[in-house]
């Protein structure tokens, strides 16, 4: 019985623990792992991009993997490229051949290229018309304001 109650407060002291190690601080300002995949481009106030892999993102800086630390003061905007447009027609094209492979090689081979060709075309046009390119930061320019005030 004794070596139960022994086992059961050092349980409690164990578990009590963790609730002590919590931080309620603000996270420091350094910099913030994102989930971003694949490379970005960093589109600079004076017009020079940069591409690179986004590490982190903070509240003065970001951080390029391979380059570095960039002031966020010094960045226009943040995106991620386009894929190109082979992407799609490669897509469309494997629809094409789909009828291939359901036929079994019985096909007439004219329109089973019609076909592939077909499809590839509308794949590719529409990637090509798809703006997939989406900006994860974008600084708006300062433009200067006007305000009336009336009073009575």
């Amino acid at each position: 019985m004794r070596s139960r109650t022994i086992v059961l407060t050092l349980a409690l002291l164990g578990a009590s623990g963790g609730a002590y190690a919590q931080n309620v601080e603000p996270p420091p300002t350094s910099c913030w792992a994102v989930a971003i995949k694949g490379q970005v481009r960093v589109t600079r106030i004076d017009g020079t991009v940069e591409k690179g892999t986004l590490a982190c993102l903070g509240t003065d800086q970001i951080v390029l993997a391979g380059t570095g630390a960039i002031p966020l003061d010094s960045i226009r905007r943040i995106d991620k490229p386009r894929d190109g447009i082979i992407d799609g027609v490669l897509k469309g094209a494997s629809i094409g051949l789909v009828f291939l492979i359901m036929c079994g090689g019985d096909c007439d081979a004219g329109i089973v290229a019609r076909t592939t060709l077909s499809y590839a075309v509308i794949g590719g046009a529409i990637d090509a018309a798809q703006g997939n390119n989406p900006t994860i930061y974008r600084r708006e320019p300062a433009s200067p304001a006007l305000g009336w005030r009336v009073r009575f």
